[in-house]
């Protein structure tokens, strides 16, 4: 370990309204298995539970849905490997790089 500091991590501002960048995350729903660790990761409120549903007269555990999905911070992939089941998905980075400048 050398003792320096990390470089400080640059801030995003974006280049066009939040509404106007479709990068968020998409929920496989046959993959969800409803465990919702991805509402508990995310700070910005992006998951929510769908709906509780019935199978073979059992009721399941809702599938997370994208609910709020212009909360999602451009660019940020954290929730991916988040998800034990492999059912988020996110737009290629280097498809949206356009819309973000770098700020110290």
């Amino acid at each position: 370990m050398s003792g320096t500091p990390p470089p400080a991590k640059k801030k995003k501002r974006l280049l066009a309204p939040r509404e106007e960048i479709a990068w968020f995350p998409v929920i496989d729903a046959e993959l969800c298995n409803g465990c919702e660790a991805c509402a508990d990761f995310c700070r910005p409120g992006v998951f929510e539970p769908g709906a509780t549903y019935e199978s073979d007269g059992v009721v399941r555990r809702p599938k997370m849905t994208v609910a709020n999905p212009y909360n999602c911070i451009v660019l940020c992939t954290r929730c991916e490997p988040v998800c034990p089941s492999g059912a988020i998905t996110l737009p290629r980075p280097e498809d949206f790089e356009r819309f973000v400048e770098y700020v110290d």
